[in-house]
């Protein structure tokens, strides 16, 4: 599935926008913390396709410094109300997660890891897929930085290690002008989605592409 990512700050230009994201996407990734004054249920009333709610700490790429009980409530807002997904990085701790999962019958709970300035070794990164697992993901999202297009690899060949050791659901890929690539081919490897961007419009994360391009790119590899 492709992700696209609304990163908008007003909430009306948000709504304006979800029916054409809706076109060129399979998933809805609602970023929370971009919004000035966030909200749950105007989505869910407004959207056909599948809504993932992220509300992202600082420290791993979010646009704002909230705090994580303020975070974490409108998440459980969110699973309780009928998204599809809700995310929250596994750094916010144990305690947080499982009380995020409780709130999670329905909604995939998706726990998530984030290195912006580089891709740490294979075998560590090995040991936080089993974090993420053990902490009561659903699926696992792992994303690293790349310096080189060797080192986007190293994200790639988790999915599979993922899928085989642990019997885990993992969207892994890297980010950064050398990753950029990883994000297509992280799909043909099995990744449940991978994020993509609106046209002209703000990016979620360093390297993200558009989400036309990225479903061109998916055909042409695939065909």
């Amino acid at each position: 599935m492709i992700c696209v990512s609304l990163v908008e700050e007003d909430l009306t230009s948000a709504f304006a926008l979800l029916p054409q994201a809706e076109k060129v996407a399979d998933l809805i990734e609602i970023r929370l913390d971009a919004l000035r004054e966030p909200a749950v249920a105007p989505f869910l009333n407004l959207a056909r396709k599948p809504l993932l709610f992220t509300f992202r700490a600082k420290e791993e790429g979010g646009f704002k410094e909230v705090p994580l009980e303020e975070r974490l409530s409108f998440l459980k807002e969110a699973a309780k109300q009928g998204a599809f997904a809700v995310d929250l990085e596994l750094s916010a701790g144990l305690e947080a997660c499982r009380e995020l999962r409780a709130f999670c019958k329905k909604a995939k709970l998706v726990l998530s890891f984030h290195d912006f300035s580089k891709t740490p070794p294979f075998e560590e990164l090995t040991k936080i897929i089993k974090e993420l697992k053990n902490a009561g993901a659903e699926v696992g999202k792992l994303v690293t930085t790349a310096c080189t297009y060797e080192e986007a690899l190293i994200p790639l060949n988790l999915i599979k290690l993922a899928q085989r050791r642990f019997s885990f659901p993992l969207i892994s890929f890297a980010m950064g002008p050398k990753g950029r690539f990883s994000r297509v081919i992280s799909l043909l490897l099995g990744a449940p989605w991978s994020y993509a961007s609106f046209p002209g419009k703000a990016k979620a994360a360093p390297g993200q592409i558009p989400a036309p391009l990225m479903r061109e790119l998916l055909a042409h590899f695939s065909a």
